[in-house]
């Protein structure tokens, strides 16, 4: 379900990175008074007055200056002009209009896309705008990005402008507590193959040719009375290899795809094994917060390895579980961080524990949803504390008062202690090792607070 996109284009310092981060919501963009700290685009997916949109911040465009580093930030806005629909032109409303942000003008009204026209820092809505007209782009709209004024009517024009919604940009509201399931991993590792293996129909492109998947595609699917919503994903490379724009927006609803899913299912290649790429877009979704399902893909290659020996259907099974424990201990140790997370061995030529997928993605599912109420909590943290205390730091002893979960998915522990800096991040991981032992919390990122508890001894 393609989500339309919304470029943010100007000079350097206007204030496109404030505005970004005030439409996307929360902080993502750096904000700084330097020029050109933003060379790449940033991307976020926000809501719009009920739009679900594709928000890009873009690099400071000035064409009269004459370097590498510009002629690429220019490149990498041009891409953003071309792949927008609508795009959001920023001048800074305190001076008047520059050469730079005339050639900027001639460039959008060349690329016959909706442009809505907005004047930064106007902090008196009252400030006389006639001298923008000479840009030929109408009337700014005076904002202030910063202090958030006038920023609703800039919504409001951004969305008129926006084409209309297709009937598939949205989920229908029985389908909103569906479990968002985002296959994800490096190009054609199977993550397609995979999707049409759990649908039982060739629903997706499948190819042996890497990259045949290019937007992020949801597919609402009921499985044992259960809803599903899964995401299939462009393979996401390294950033060196990536080359075109289409790629470029690809790999980024990729980690978009990840951002809005309840359960992340990184898709291994098991006759390559575990690469960097592979840790990489595993430890985004550790860093996200979302659990995760590790799925071995192409199995019937790997046992038919096994099975060019001469030996028994009972030797080729006892060979085949020892090389899963071997596989899964290396997926332990190339992935520590994802340590919480299943496995799975599969092979959707074969159809090989298709279903295992759906099955352990619904299990996480409901372990990132775990509540564990204040008094247990604190009961089986007074145990392990009494077992194991802490060591002490610098010749002081760092005393742990008690504990409350604070939220869910991920589950978020808040501790309670006298001085945060005396507990050793090893310690930490020590309790969350044993926290997850009694209460069998597997498959779901833990996140921790520490926090000083004053006024207590």
């Amino acid at each position: 379900m393609p989500k339309p996109v919304v470029a943010i284009v100007g000079k350097p310092n206007v204030g496109k990175s404030a505005l970004f981060n005030r439409l996307a919501g929360k902080r993502i963009a750096i904000v700084d008074e330097t020029p050109g700290v933003t060379r790449d685009r940033v991307m976020a997916e926000t809501e719009l007055l009920g739009r679900r949109v594709i928000l890009f911040d873009t690099g400071g465009v000035d064409p009269t200056i004459d370097d590498p580093l510009m002629a690429r930030v220019l490149e990498q806005v041009q891409i953003a002009i071309d792949d927008a629909d609508v795009i959001v032109f920023l001048v800074d409303g305190r001076e008047e209009p520059t050469r730079t942000d005339l050639e900027i003008a001639e460039l959008l009204r060349k690329s016959g896309k909706p442009v809505i026209f907005a004047a930064n820092k106007i902090d008196e809505l009252t400030t006389p705008m006639a001298e923008f007209w000479e840009l030929r782009l109408g009337e700014p709209i005076p904002i202030s990005a910063l202090h958030g004024r006038n920023v609703d009517k800039l919504k409001d024009a951004i969305v008129d402008a926006l084409p209309p919604p297709t009937p598939d940009e949205q989920l229908p509201p029985e389908w909103e507590d569906a479990i968002k399931v985002a296959i994800v991993g490096r190009p054609n590792v199977g993550k397609s193959a995979l999707l049409n293996a759990i649908l039982g129909e060739e629903r997706v492109i499948v190819s042996p040719i890497p990259g045949t998947t290019r937007d992020a595609i949801d597919t609402p699917f009921e499985w044992q009375g259960r809803k599903f919503v899964l995401i299939d994903t462009a393979g996401i490379r390294r950033k060196a290899q990536i080359r075109a724009s289409l790629e470029y927006y690809a790999v980024v609803r990729a980690f978009g795809a990840i951002d809005r899913c309840d359960v992340a299912v990184l898709v291994i290649d098991g006759v390559e094994g575990v690469t960097r790429q592979d840790a990489r877009i595993g430890g985004y979704a550790h860093e996200q917060g979302k659990p995760t399902v590790l799925v071995v893909s192409k199995w019937d290659l790997v046992r038919a390895k096994l099975g060019e020996q001469s030996v028994s259907p009972a030797q080729q099974r006892r060979r085949e579980k020892l090389l899963q424990s071997d596989f899964a201990e290396f997926l332990r140790r190339e992935l520590w961080f994802l340590s919480y997370a299943p496995v799975v061995y599969t092979s959707a030529v074969q159809g090989w524990n298709v279903t295992e997928v759906l099955e352990k993605a619904t299990w996480c599912y409901g372990q990132s949803r775990k509540r564990i109420t204040t008094g247990v909590l604190n009961r089986v943290l007074r145990q392990i504390v009494g077992e194991h205390p802490p060591p002490s730091e610098k010749g002081r002893q760092v005393k742990i008062y008690y504990a409350t979960q604070a939220d869910i998915a991920p589950p978020t522990i808040v501790l309670f202690v006298n001085d945060p800096d005396l507990l050793s991040e090893s310690y930490l991981r020590f309790l969350e090792r044993r926290l997850r032992e009694m209460f069998d919390w597997q498959g779901t990122p833990l996140r921790w607070v520490v926090r000083p508890s004053h006024g207590r001894d």
